[in-house]
């Protein structure tokens, strides 16, 4: 009886090891990518974009006559009529945990004076009430469950004119407000100022900016890498591509 009873457990063993190794697998690779936008009166979820994986989205950016300026402190980019300020790069995610001081320098697009120096925010007038838009990504494996998601808020400022004159936009900055994480996984989120640009006159200019939020989902089978792209501009309008 002893030696059946050896002999099943013998038999058996691999094939619970499999079972458990199939689990295992499936659980840790991930299967496709969403992006919800979740509207504020009832926080109801709205498909924007499913990514099944391996297949990739690439957005490609055109930089005409905008001057990046890398090592200059505060000053991203500058165009003829505009100037950036703020951050080339924003860690907001950092090993699963919202970066605490993700506050410190937000995005600002705002007209030069005559001597190429950007003027400051509080110099404009009329300014809006902030606009702000909130999303969430989340991530599917193969048992059809979410192993990892998280939610951020875009948010700046806009409408802002000087002396009568344009529409610029203030304290531009994508902050993270939710992140689940089941064991075993990792993420690490950023965003950075890809392009400005003017869409009105040279008179009268309007400002815009494209921001690129990039995120790393990982585990130790996989890494997913990932981007989203945002327009916004100085008359309220946000757009996601």
């Amino acid at each position: 009886m002893m030696k059946v009873a050896l002999a099943v457990l013998f038999l058996t063993q691999p094939l619970i090891t499999l079972a458990t190794d199939v689990y295992s697998d499936q659980f840790q690779r991930v299967r496709s990518v969403e992006l919800y936008e979740i509207t504020d009166d009832t926080n109801e979820e709205k498909l924007i974009e499913k990514k099944e994986l391996p297949s990739e989205l690439s957005i490609l950016l055109k930089r005409s006559r905008v001057k990046s300026v890398t090592g200059a402190v505060g000053v991203i980019m500058i165009t003829k009529e505009l100037i950036a300020l703020g951050e080339e790069i924003y860690e907001i995610i950092d090993a699963g945990k919202p970066v605490a001081d993700i506050n410190s320098t937000p995005v600002s697009v705002l007209p030069k004076n005559n001597k190429g120096e950007a003027i400051a925010a509080y110099d404009l007038t009329n300014w809006k009430v902030p606009k702000a838009k909130k999303y969430k990504v989340v991530t599917t494996n193969y048992l059809g469950m979410r192993p990892a998601s998280f939610e951020f808020m875009l948010i700046y400022t806009y409408g802002g004119d000087y002396q009568g004159k344009g529409k610029y936009i203030s304290s531009a900055q994508i902050k993270p407000t939710a992140v689940n994480l089941k064991w075993g996984y990792d993420l690490n989120v950023n965003f950075s100022v890809q392009s400005i640009t003017n869409q009105g006159s040279t008179e009268d200019p309007i400002a815009g900016a494209v921001l690129e939020l990039s995120y790393k989902i990982s585990n130790v089978l996989q890494e997913v890498q990932n981007s989203k792209t945002f327009y916004i501009n100085g008359l309220g309008l946000t757009k996601e591509y």
